[in-house]
C-alpha cells in the first residue's frame, strides 16, 4: 500500500515537472516570436521608443469619450489635451476639476475616489467608466487589473499632462 501512494505521489510530481517544462518551452517560444516581431523597434533608443509609445497612445485614445457605466450613461468628459474644455485632464474644467461632481478626479464624488461604485479608482469595481471612440467601446478606465480592456487613468494621464 505504501508503494502505491509513493508511486502516485511520484507520478503527480513528474506530471507537474512535465507541465512546468512544457509551459517554460511555450513561454520561450512566445518570447522568441515576440523578439523577432519587435526586432526593428529594438534598434531604437529608449527616447525613440517612448515617443513611439506616446504616438500610439494618442492615436488610440485622442477624442475618446468617458461614459459612466451607470443607468444614465453619464458623460464624464473626453480624453484630450489639458486645455480642451471637455477634457478629463483639464484641471479647471467641468470634467477634470477635483471639485466637479462629474469629474473622475473628485475623491468624494459619485465618479471618483476609491469607493464610488463607478469610479475608475475603485480597485474592485465591476462597472468602471467605458472608453468610447467612434461609437465603439475600446476599453474601460480603471485601476482594476482584472477588467478586460483596463486602462489605468493615472498611466493615461502621463501622456496628456
Amino acid at each position: 500500500m505504501k508503494h502505491r501512494y509513493y508511486l502516485v505521489a511520484c507520478a503527480a510530481v513528474l506530471g507537474g515537472i512535465v507541465s512546468f517544462s512544457v509551459a517554460q518551452d511555450n513561454r520561450q517560444a512566445k518570447m522568441a516570436e515576440l523578439k523577432a516581431k519587435l526586432a526593428p523597434a529594438l534598434s531604437l533608443s529608449i527616447e525613440e521608443l517612448q515617443l513611439a509609445l506616446s504616438i500610439k497612445v494618442h492615436e488610440r485614445f485622442d477624442g475618446a469619450s468617458i461614459i459612466a457605466d451607470d443607468d444614465e450613461s453619464t458623460f464624464l468628459g473626453k480624453i484630450s489635451n489639458e486645455v480642451a474644455s471637455d477634457s478629463i485632464f483639464n484641471d479647471v474644467g467641468r470634467y477634470g476639476s477635483v471639485v466637479s461632481s462629474t469629474s473622475i478626479w473628485n475623491q468624494v464624488g459619485r465618479f471618483g475616489g476609491e469607493v464610488a461604485r463607478h469610479s475608475p479608482f475603485n480597485r474592485v469595481s465591476s462597472s468602471p467608466p467605458l472608453i468610447v471612440k467612434d461609437g465603439k467601446v475600446i476599453g474601460r478606465l480603471t485601476v482594476n487589473k482584472v477588467i478586460r480592456g483596463a486602462v489605468d487613468p493615472n498611466w493615461l494621464k502621463t501622456y496628456y499632462k
